[in-house]
């Protein structure tokens, strides 16, 4: 019987391969599949691979991967504990928006990967990758979708998995590097709001202990 890790090589070497189904190929250095671990209750999706996750093959391994770590530490847990993916795989050029020719060629392989760790729960990192796992028919802004959990659904694989949203890293990350007092007070709480998003969500990954 395959495990999740089983499946995730499978995907990553089988099915997507040295990809070249979309246009993002051209321009990327190294494709960017996911790390993390594979039985991960908790799983973290972001838009697509910056400069530094391009160069290195591997998600938020840049200044914003740190603030994500931090978030995650503070949020009561680790990062080895959780799996972190992005919508695309290679970087869009000038870390601009997937374009949705983009999003639907890339779009099966991240659903392969969460029907294969079958997470309690998915953190949407930005804008982006919210309005796309929730499947929004109008893209909505970050207040709006951080105003209710939402739900990925794959009714192939029988999955319904609540969906935390909460701002990127990187957004986070250029607040904090505002240097004026206002914005800094603005800043920690912004990044305390992350936080509870992401506490939220490990709280929703854990298995409920009503032994009285």
């Amino acid at each position: 019987m395959s495990t999740a890790a089983d499946r995730l090589e499978a995907i990553r070497w089988e099915e997507l391969g040295n990809c070249t189904r979309c246009p993002l190929h051209e321009s990327r250095t190294k494709l960017v599949f996911g790390s993390g671990n594979p039985d991960a209750n908790m799983m973290f999706v972001g838009e697509g691979p910056g400069f530094h996750e391009d160069k290195e093959g591997s998600p938020f391994v840049g200044n914003s991967g740190q603030v994500l770590s931090k978030m995650i530490e503070h949020a009561g847990t680790r990062r080895e504990k959780v799996y972190i993916a992005s919508v695309v795989k290679c970087r869009p050029p000038k870390n601009r928006d997937p374009r949705p020719e983009e999003v639907e060629t890339c779009s099966p392989y991240l659903r392969a990967q969460i029907a294969a760790i079958r997470p309690k729960v998915l953190v949407a990192l930005g804008r982006f990758a919210a309005n796309t796992l929730s499947r929004q028919r109008s893209p909505l802004l970050m207040a709006a979708l951080r105003e209710r959990t939402w739900d990925y659904t794959d009714p192939g694989e029988g999955l319904v998995i609540p969906i935390i949203s909460t701002y990127h890293p990187s957004y986070v990350l250029r607040q904090l590097q505002d240097q004026g007092h206002k914005s800094r007070t603005a800043a920690r709480n912004l990044y305390q709001s992350v936080v509870s998003d992401v506490r939220r969500a490990v709280a929703m990954s854990q298995p409920l202990d009503l032994d009285m």
